[in-house]
């Protein structure tokens, strides 16, 4: 009921205008008028701060992805593939959209919990983060017909709130203009049997009323990752998702409404069972192939969205406005997991050949069907303007977020005479209502050197419900631990302090000291009964200060560089442990549970840096986007104390070059596209596994005119296959070398 009356509140001043500012000439639209045309990428117009300014007066660490820079690299289709070239941005991929999450500055992860991201995930201005499932990343959706992509490392406490302790990241959806144009691109992928389409229209109305629609779709149904039991592929892809908007634009008022919908079947969670020779009821050893998985669970991932967004500004005149932002999201998010990942023919093969001891007792029939809705209301409303001739800027600002999760775990078993229950239900119940108040205040004390503060006030209200029941008689099983009540109602105030100056060669030097927080929460999935570890039902609130300096700007007009430097302590760190049951462990043998607790202090540091420069070359015109990081952190207090914090490398690197040679009334273009990652740490723990080292490399070359263009790709062109992750009884492995084509026209 909370969330339908923000709608029809949302909806109602929506139809007033007080919305999101007006931005600047989209990425989109660039790409589609003018292709292969790049704007400098300091003058890039920005909302960081919650007020349009170049990128390279913002005096923080922020980066822009534009929509050419994605189309030259063959698209973004997934948050890995969107933010690989950005510094500092870990994507920990859990091989499927609803586990997988986002990282940055060594910031923890919630892997496969109900916790919330240590990034702030936003489209349009709008908070879609948090839910039991699926919230800690964006989905294909939010990369359908996209703008450009603002992202802001270090914390963002004071503007964007809540667990933006890392930083936060906002894609910006390629808005409707006032003139006609659009696109329509398909590509197919041989090795997956994947066939991929995109287009978009965009049609004026009239002088003061535009529309825009977008439509994606896949239909995949091949892969890498295969399931003979089931003759079906882990990794398959099918489904769509379209977008309508309506922009009104008439004197101080520009507003933009704005509904979608996503229909997906997307690729589901898979690993391979790895176990070495001398395992304890495993003299032989069990490996299963790399690419084949014999579960005899079906594989199933899907993800579904429905949202209505309203955002624009009204100019109030005198250099104030007023704007706003509403979003209703509902994401439906499910998945199924065999818990043994072992079939009953495949386990007796085993068996027969020597390989596992026919003492082994492996229920086959164990799996978890986990499924989620979550409904999210958030509103955002604020002023900004200036004063003293331009020389004081200030900003308002009110925001509300209402989250509804429901959320359940039915967990199979095969009956015995012992024990003829056939598993367990787990539903559980997630309500959050955060509120908050902030506001900046920045003051240029000469034409050079600036101060800028940023505040804010966040109050939550978290609940949970949550049981175990026997999922054919609905008893409660499990005891007290199983039947969970709890609620929590922190507030917290974060900050940031920034003082700039502005040399005379188009560069910008900043120190910056801020606050942020990550709500706690609860654990809604207990875990197995027979588990070595006890899964807490709560844990608490972390809160982070960080310390930054950097330096930035466009020392030429064909340049830009940022360069940048932080420290960063964390208080009651929130990080994801297991419950210690695995396959080979005769107690509990079942796939590990994953649970958030609080591990003590930490800290983490780091330098990173980015690089753009455009030059002719041999005739044609080179575009080089260069970046890198290193990065690092150690746990400072409580039972993990000297353990480096998990899931952060200690390198990151990537460089994307584009190279346009005029031919004719077209041009040839080429891109390669490389990414690497070396150093760090899987786990939590003494003795954890590395993170695997990879460096990959993706090639596009193709021909284009101002109307058509074709191309042929290849992705991961060495064919280098690493681990995600990996146990002492998993692995999870990355795509290997994927070859395709595309065609696109333009108007």
């Amino acid at each position: 009921m909370a969330i339908r009356t923000g709608l029809f509140t949302s909806a109602a001043f929506g139809a007033l205008a007080f919305t999101l500012p007006a931005h600047a000439q989209s990425g989109a639209e660039r790409t589609e008028s003018a292709q292969g045309q790049y704007a400098n990428e300091g003058e890039i117009v920005v909302t960081a701060r919650r007020r349009e300014e170049r990128l390279a007066d913002v005096p923080t660490a922020a980066s822009v992805i534009d929509a050419q820079s994605l189309v030259d690299r063959g698209g973004a289709f997934s948050s890995g593939e969107l933010l690989a070239d950005q510094p500092s941005v870990r994507f920990n991929n859990l091989n499927s959209a609803v586990t997988s999450e986002i990282s940055m500055r060594a910031s923890s992860t919630a892997r496969a919990t109900n916790g919330d991201p240590s990034v702030g995930l936003y489209r349009n201005g709008s908070y879609i983060g948090g839910g039991a499932i699926g919230g800690r990343n964006f989905t294909r959706l939010d990369m359908m017909d996209i703008g450009r992509v603002e992202v802001l490392r270090g914390t963002q406490g004071a503007l964007y709130g809540r667990n933006a302790v890392g930083g936060a990241i906002n894609i910006v959806s390629a808005r409707p203009e006032f003139g006609f144009s659009g696109y329509a691109r398909a590509r197919y992928s041989f090795e997956n049997d994947s066939t991929q389409l995109q287009a978009a229209a965009n049609i004026p109305v009239s002088d003061t009323v535009a529309l825009r629609f977008s439509a994606d779709a896949v239909n995949q149904t091949g892969g890498f990752f295969y399931n003979p039991y089931h003759d079906v592929y882990f990794d398959r892809s099918n489904g769509f998702a379209a977008r309508g908007q309506a922009r009104i634009r008439s004197g101080a008022l520009d507003v933009t409404f704005l509904a979608e919908i996503q229909a997906m079947i997307i690729p589901s969670i898979h690993y391979q069972v790895s176990i070495a020779p001398g395992t304890p009821g495993y003299p032989g050893g069990y490996t299963q192939e790399k690419f084949s998985y014999p579960w005899n669970t079906r594989p199933r991932a899907e993800q579904n969205v429905e949202g209505l967004q309203i955002f624009g500004s009204l100019d109030l005149g005198g250099g104030t406005s007023l704007n706003w932002a509403s979003l209703y999201r509902a994401r439906h998010s499910r998945y199924d997991l065999d818990n043994d990942a072992i079939s009953a023919e495949e386990l007796a093969r085993a068996k027969a050949a020597g390989l596992v001891s026919p003492l082994v007792n492996t229920d086959t029939g164990s799996a978890s069907y986990v499924i989620d809705t979550t409904k999210t209301f958030n509103q955002n409303l604020y002023l900004n303007g200036t004063a003293a001739n331009g020389r004081l800027h200030w900003l308002a600002g009110a925001d509300i977020v209402i989250l509804d999760s429901n959320y359940q775990v039915t967990t199979t078993r095969t009956p015995t005479p012992a024990n003829a229950s056939t598993g367990t239900r787990a539903p559980a119940k997630l309500d959050y209502r955060s509120y908050a108040a902030y506001g900046s205040l920045g003051f240029d004390i000469t034409d050079a050197l600036s101060a800028t503060g940023e505040i804010r006030y966040t109050k939550d209200d978290r609940s949970l419900w949550a049981r175990l029941l026997d999922r054919v008689t609905g008893a409660n099983v499990g005891g007290a631990a199983r039947m969970v009540d709890a609620g929590t109602k922190p507030d917290n105030i974060s900050y940031n302090a920034t003082l700039s100056y502005k040399t005379g060669f188009g560069v910008l030097g900043y120190a910056k000291v801020g606050s942020s927080y990550r709500a706690g929460g609860f654990n809604t999935n207990l875990g197995d009964p027979r588990q070595p570890v006890v899964i807490p039902a709560a844990y608490g609130n972390e809160k982070a200060m960080s310390y930054e300096a950097g330096i930035k700007g466009n020392p030429a007009s064909n340049l830009y560089f940022a360069i940048a430097g932080y420290y960063n302590t964390l208080d009651n760190l929130i990080a994801q442990l297991d419950n210690g049951c695995a396959i080979t462990l005769p107690a509990c043998p079942v796939a590990a549970v994953t649970f958030l607790t609080n591990a003590g202090n930490a800290r983490s540091y780091g330098v990173e840096g980015e690089l753009t420069a455009s030059f002719d070359l041999g005739g044609g015109r080179l575009r080089a986007q260069l970046s890198g990081s290193w990065q690092g952190g150690t746990v400072t207090s409580g039972r993990y104390d000297g353990l480096d914090l998990p899931q952060v490398p200690d390198y990151l690197a990537s460089a994307s070059l584009n190279y346009r040679y005029p031919i004719g009334k077209g041009a040839i273009v080429a891109n390669a596209f490389y990414t690497a990652q070396w150093g760090g740490f899987q786990e939590l723990r003494v003795n954890s596994v590395p993170l695997d080292d990879f460096q990959q490399l993706n090639l596009k070359l193709g021909y284009e005119t101002d109307r058509f263009s074709i191309a042929a790709i290849a992705n991961n062109v060495t064919n280098e296959v690493h681990y995600l992750a990996r146990d002492t009884t998993i692995r999870r492995y990355s795509q290997p070398r994927l070859l395709g084509i595309e065609a696109g026209l333009r108007w």
